[in-house]
């Protein structure tokens, strides 16, 4: 063969296996093929796939040292449970065993105007000696299961409304809150709600436990206008609420000043932007804490703020700035000792390993760019690890954190990412296009390595056990995959 037809035909040959590798990089990420199953073990079994069915938020597994819990959630008319004579019916506790019918939302002048919730059901399982996972409970409504950290307590944050027998005096507004100390066997109904002044919805609450009685709850600090008119001067509410006793009572934080910013002071840190987005004054507000000690804390408050990119084509941009507030406890009273403003800071994600390693997901830069970092606990000091990782890597992608699904356990990081890849817009006639997959990933050196998993990138994680660095996962949703199991797979 000439030399000069062989190296067209190599050329052919290359260009086509580069072109069937970038085909075959878009069809795996996108059809979710491959992953790896380190340590694979069945957890447990359902008795049904709705047992296992999972939503955006407050479904999944939850593992403490005393049992294992299974919440899953339906919408009403597609419930085909068969009813569970050993399941607690938990509306009947709250409304009496004739139940109480809640007023329907949107009732009132505008109730045509408004799109009517979709009832839901939740069932509350916990697994057996046997590897059952057993419905014990059973909610008309939205429901979050949260445990303290030995799991003696355990609390149901749900969407139920408060029974009329509460009373016309009733101060109370949240949603209704249960609690057993038993694994489930009774449940009480906290009549005083769990941190009523952060959260009407209880559903929306996000507990932070420091060891089995200290609980932390973070609310919406209050602006620069006092706009409720609760707040005295030097005496401004930062959101954040503290309780000794398992949340029986709470204090709220207090600062000197607001934690916030105004829009006019992020939109100064980004003077090449000219168009700045309308909606909130304060911008989109993200607020975590963590309890270092006994006797130290700290609350990061994280602001950001849209405007169109300066060249009016690109993605938009962000100004961000995050306020970190140190706290620390003196004569059994917590108290704002110091703040500090990082502009061009946003944090995502925060969590605490339990074992002296803090690691969120921050964004140092305009808004598109999510790292993970390490926190250095005396210095305050971001360290960063590495960028998300892709499903599309080698190719160039956009990822970015999927619903807050961060997971820091003693010696792994998981993480579920949401990635954009943009092909070649001579590919579609100078055209813009983007393909878009989830995915989730693993680490077991801080950051340095990511693998991904198989498990579906779209709720396919059901839960983490930090301790144990076990990841906890299902096939499939229940509407797509008949199978029993609930699977976990080990880090370590």
């Amino acid at each position: 063969m000439p030399r000069s037809k062989l190296l067209v035909t190599l050329s052919v040959v290359l260009i086509g296996a580069a072109a069937l590798w970038y085909v075959w990089m878009l069809v795996s990420a996108r059809l979710e093929l491959g992953g790896a199953s380190p340590d694979r073990q069945t957890l447990g079994r359902v008795q049904d796939p709705q047992q296992r069915a999972m939503t955006q938020y407050c479904t999944g597994v939850v593992a403490t040292p005393q049992g294992t819990w299974l919440v899953g959630r339906v919408e009403a008319r597609s419930n085909l449970l068969p009813a569970a004579p050993e399941a607690l019916d938990l509306d009947a506790l709250v409304y009496g065993k004739v139940g109480e019918p809640q007023e329907e939302e949107g009732s009132g002048a505008f109730a045509s105007l408004m799109q009517p919730r979709e009832k839901e059901v939740s069932f509350i399982s916990r697994l057996d000696a046997n590897g059952q996972f057993q419905r014990i409970a059973q909610v008309g409504e939205v429901a979050c299961l949260v445990a303290s950290p030995d799991g003696s307590s355990v609390f149901l944050l749900t969407g139920l409304k408060r029974p009329q027998t509460a009373g016309r005096d009733d101060a109370i507004s949240q949603t209704v809150v249960l609690r057993s100390d038993d694994q489930g066997k009774s449940w009480t109904w906290l009549r005083q709600g769990l941190f009523p002044q952060v959260e009407s919805l209880a559903e929306n609450l996000r507990p932070y436990f420091h060891g089995p009685d200290e609980i932390w709850a973070l609310g919406t600090p209050s602006g620069l206008d006092n706009e409720d008119g609760t707040d005295r001067p030097g005496a401004i509410a930062t959101g954040l609420f503290y309780s000794a006793d398992r949340g029986a009572s709470s204090t709220p934080i207090v600062a000197a000043e607001s934690l916030l910013v105004p829009a006019e002071y992020a939109h100064g840190t980004r003077p090449e932007v000219r168009e700045w987005h309308s909606g909130d004054p304060y911008g989109e507000i993200r607020n975590h804490v963590v309890q270092l000690d006994a006797q130290r804390a700290v609350l990061w408050v994280s602001q950001r703020f849209w405007g169109s990119h300066p060249d009016g084509v690109s993605d938009h941009i962000a100004a961000t700035v995050t306020t970190r507030a140190q706290l620390q406890r003196s004569g059994g009273h917590w108290q704002v000792t110091s703040l500090q403003r990082e502009d061009g800071l946003y944090v995502d994600a925060l969590e605490d390993n339990g074992a002296g390693r803090i690691v969120g997901v921050i964004d140092q830069g305009t808004g598109s760019r999510d790292r993970v970092a390490e926190l250095d606990t005396t210095t305050f000091a971001w360290r960063v690890l590495s960028e998300l990782p892709s499903v599309f890597a080698p190719l160039a992608s956009d990822s970015h954190l999927r619903g807050g699904n961060f997971w820091v356990g003693r010696n792994s990081l998981v993480v579920n990412t949401w990635s954009e890849h943009r092909p070649p817009r001579w590919l579609y006639g100078w055209s813009d296009a983007s393909i878009s997959a989830s995915a989730t990933f693993y680490s077991k050196d801080w950051g340095q390595s990511w693998q991904r998993l198989a498990i579906d990138g779209y709720l396919g994680t059901l839960g983490f056990q930090g301790a144990e660095d076990r990841v906890i996962w299902a096939k499939g949703n229940w509407y797509n995959s008949n199978d029993l199991g609930i699977y976990s797979y080990g880090l370590q």
